[in-house]
């Protein structure tokens, strides 16, 4: 079925929101469940394929998000941090998710997934000794495959090259309850999911081999220092618009010299989500 069927089908129920239903759109995620939530971080910094240079900088990357993570209400033991995995170590970790923890479910606010790796074209993502789709690792979360997160926010933080465009930049001209007789409500597969990209789609992102990158450096300190204070998109908006602001300078890649960064955040979240 195509767009203008879908458009012209006649025996399509809907009614215009009333202000009680535009008061229930502002609704907020419960972050008050027992535990915080779980966070797996995949930190992939070495590679099988010798055509792929080590990731320096990614170690640090990952204990700094870690620190933030602990500090916005996660234990040490609910970040599961995957050193160099592969693709299948990637894929089994989430795929077990929902077998493994049958515990979390009513219990947890949120789940974490950061995945820090080499990346490309068509939304790949590498590990160790392979490549893999991104949406691949993604739907595994999906509530279809894993219902213990059913209605759960569910946060990803990819650092990982998109392509090999270069942004030059542009100067600026200006300087839920129901009742025993009613059905539960059901909510679309891709509810629930933020993605937050660490660069925009078929360009890359920048690291540092001592200081680390851009965009985790600048989500790890915002998390840490604002996480509690401000709404989840607040928060990533600001990441944005600081690593909007940086420019890449290198002798060792001057080709690269004045490149910019943009993150892209994609957001299929339904209510507010505030640490």
């Amino acid at each position: 079925m195509d767009a203008v069927n879908v458009d012209g089908c006649t025996g399509a129920k809907f009614h215009l929101p009333t202000e009680e239903d535009l008061m229930k759109c502002f609704d907020k995620y419960d972050m008050t469940h027992k535990r915080r939530g779980v966070a797996y971080i995949f930190n992939n910094e070495n590679f099988k394929d010798p055509k792929l240079e080590t990731r320096h900088g990614s170690s640090k990357d990952t204990e700094d998000l870690k620190t933030a993570l602990m500090s916005l209400g996660f234990r040490e033991d609910e970040i599961n941090v995957y050193t160099d995995p592969t693709v299948k170590e990637m894929l089994r970790a989430l795929e077990d998710f929902n077998e493994d923890n049958p515990d979390i479910k009513g219990n947890i606010d949120c789940f974490i997934c950061a995945i820090l790796s080499h990346g490309g074209d068509d939304e790949i993502i590498y590990g160790y000794d392979g490549k893999i789709q991104l949406d691949e690792l993604l739907s595994c979360l999906r509530p279809d495959r894993c219902p213990y997160l059913t209605g759960i926010p569910k946060l990803f933080f990819i650092q990982a090259c998109r392509g090999s465009k270069i942004d030059v930049g542009v100067e600026k001209n200006d300087a839920c309850g129901f009742g025993f007789e009613e059905k539960p409500p059901r909510i679309p597969i891709m509810a629930d999911m933020l993605v937050f990209h660490s660069s925009y789609k078929e360009y890359p992102s920048i690291r540092n081999k001592d200081k680390g990158s851009w965009f985790m450096q600048t989500l790890s300190k915002v998390l840490k220092k604002y996480g509690a204070e401000y709404e989840i998109l607040k928060l990533l908006t600001a990441v944005c618009n600081h690593v909007a602001t940086l420019e890449y300078q290198s002798s060792k890649y001057p080709e690269y010299n004045s490149c910019k960064q943009m993150p892209q955040i994609m957001s299929t979240l339904r209510k507010e989500l505030k640490f």
